[in-house]
């Protein structure tokens, strides 16, 4: 086999699940016969060796187990009770097999179209690999997919389950973000449809698993906030709020709890509202500039452009350095004409 053709074989690692090691009895007979059978995009002549290394590779990409030839069965026909020498290699009948044949053609397209297209790569230069979308996993969905597909089939119940299930076996790899703000990025998707109730389950899952982290408190707050704010009105959630501010940490209680529900209410057509929220986020926090933007924003949206001008002046006098701020004035003063 051609050196060139070597090469680009032991770099495609396949975005799919082929097969893991194949037993050395059963390659050396395969050998013997002068072919593996039923190759499509490996080549004809494909050396013992150069499988071996593909497949191997393979595995570590999708995470699957190599003890006696085990992660083979997710692809290829046989039986872990029966011997090796049973097993149909060359079968095309599971889906993941087949699966497997595209994965590996849009990963050669990758890596010798458009990667080795590229200007000023790095040397060595990257390339594609399974690893590279699945990281050692068979599924290459993100965790917030995998959550709100079992939401979507199973409710909460199936999404609180899949999310331990997954944290269990993987965290601590590259497989999955684990980090703060994931499930709250979740719950958010899903109090979107109306269900607070289900999307404060699943940000209560990240507070308990985080008790040391004030953003993952904080994104519970929140959601407790819209949910008050839907169901009661701005005025019990801003009492909500005034009761959080008695009953929680400092570091919890921030800007962004008023300035996120308010522009919500914001884009959902409920400007008075939104405003109210503006005022008391900024009567909470005078000294930061994020509710001194939001509001004198709104109030500029609002067709209060003087007022908006006017806020920015003031608090450019009281921080003259805040280059953010000055942008914004000038800016405003250029549209206003």
């Amino acid at each position: 086999m051609p050196k060139t053709a070597s090469i680009r074989l032991i770099r495609l690692t396949v975005t799919s699940l082929l097969c893991t090691l194949l037993p050395s009895t059963a390659l050396r007979a395969q050998e013997e016969s002068n072919s593996f059978t039923n190759l499509q995009l490996l080549p004809k002549d494909i050396s013992r060796d150069d499988l071996f290394r593909a497949m191997l590779r393979n595995l570590r990409g999708l995470g699957l187990p190599r003890r006696q030839n085990e992660g083979c069965l997710f692809c290829h026909v046989g039986d872990m009770e029966q011997s090796v020498d049973t097993w149909d290699f060359a079968s095309d009948d599971k889906p993941t097999k087949r699966k497997a044949r595209r994965m590996m053609a849009m990963v050669a397209a990758i890596n010798e179209e458009y990667m080795a297209g590229l200007e000023n790569r790095v040397a060595p230069s990257f390339e594609v690999t399974c690893y590279t979308c699945h990281a050692g996993r068979t599924d290459p969905r993100t965790l917030p997919d995998l959550l709100l597909a079992a939401y979507r089939t199973g409710g909460i119940n199936s999404a609180v389950t899949k999310y331990q299930a997954l944290r269990d076996r993987y965290f601590g790899a590259d497989a999955y973000d684990f980090r703060v703000g994931v499930l709250a990025a979740v719950a958010h998707q899903i109090a979107a449809t109306g269900a607070f109730d289900d999307a404060i389950t699943l940000a209560r899952l990240e507070d308990e698993l985080y008790p040391d982290e004030p953003r993952a408190r904080r994104a519970v707050l929140l959601l407790e906030l819209r949910r008050t704010t839907q169901q009661r009105g701005v005025t019990a959630a801003l009492e909500e709020f005034d009761q959080a501010r008695v009953n929680e940490e400092a570091d919890v209680i921030a800007p962004g709890l008023l300035d996120g529900l308010g522009w919500g209410l914001w884009r959902a057509d409920r400007q008075e509202d939104a405003l109210m929220l503006f005022r008391k986020n900024l009567a909470v926090f005078p000294d930061e500039y994020i509710p001194n933007e939001s509001l004198a924003d709104a109030l500029w949206f609002s067709g209060e452009r003087a007022t908006a001008i006017q806020m920015f002046e003031d608090w450019l006098e009281r921080h003259p350095d805040h280059a953010m701020a000055r942008r914004r004035l000038t800016n405003l003063k250029s549209q206003a004409g």
